[in-house]
Parts: structure tokens; C-alpha cells; sequence
């Protein structure tokens, strides 16, 4: 995922990682480094359109800058129209589990 600002297109956020399903189950775990210095594993499992995942393990440099992240849940779903919708909510050192992000992706071909 790239998120850049939605006026200057200034790049902000990234974060790159891997989708793997536990053969013969719905179980899934999601593995994401980000930019920032924050690594994680989710778990959780896919159900129809829909998977939802939450914190397994939280990792970040020494140098990160505060508040730190302390948990994450993600959903992401098929929606109706054929596009991927995506749902993040966190914890923070500060904050208790909020709603951080909901986004609906658009195919962009190169």
C-alpha cells in the first residue's frame, strides 16, 4: 500500500508485505513492514468476501516515534461493485481501539 497526501500527492505512508493461507482451512496471516519502522503479523481468517485479521505481533524500531502502536485489526472486503475495501482500527500508547482508516481501492493498470 502507498498513501500519499490527497492535495500536494506527497508520499506519506508505505507499507509492503505477504498474504498466507494456512493450507486446507479459511486461517490466513498477513505480514507487513511499513516505512515508519513498524513490522507486523496479523491473523484471523477469510469468510465469503471478507477477511479480518487482527495483531499477533507488534514490532518497531528503537527510534520510532511516539504514540506507539500497540494493537491492529484490518478487514478487508470484496464490495458489490467489484472493488476492495479496507477497514484498519488501532490502539495506540494513547488512544484505545479506533477506527484509523477505511479506504476503497481503484485498479490503476500501469
Amino acid at each position: 500500500f502507498n498513501a500519499f497526501h490527497p492535495h500536494t500527492r506527497k508520499p506519506m505512508h508505505r507499507e509492503c508485505g505477504f498474504i498466507r493461507l494456512k493450507p486446507d482451512t479459511n486461517k490466513v496471516a498477513f505480514i507487513s513492514a511499513q516505512n515508519t519502522g513498524l513490522v507486523e503479523v496479523e491473523e484471523g481468517e477469510v469468510n465469503g468476501q471478507e477477511l479480518s485479521i487482527a495483531s499477533h505481533s507488534i514490532a518497531r524500531i528503537s527510534f520510532a516515534k511516539k504514540p506507539h502502536v500497540e494493537q491492529i485489526t484490518r478487514k478487508f472486503r470484496l464490495n458489490s461493485d467489484g472493488k476492495l475495501e479496507q477497514t484498519v482500527s488501532m490502539a495506540t500508547t494513547t488512544q484505545p481501539m479506533t477506527q484509523h482508516l477505511h479506504i476503497t481501492y481503484k485498479k490503476v493498470m500501469p
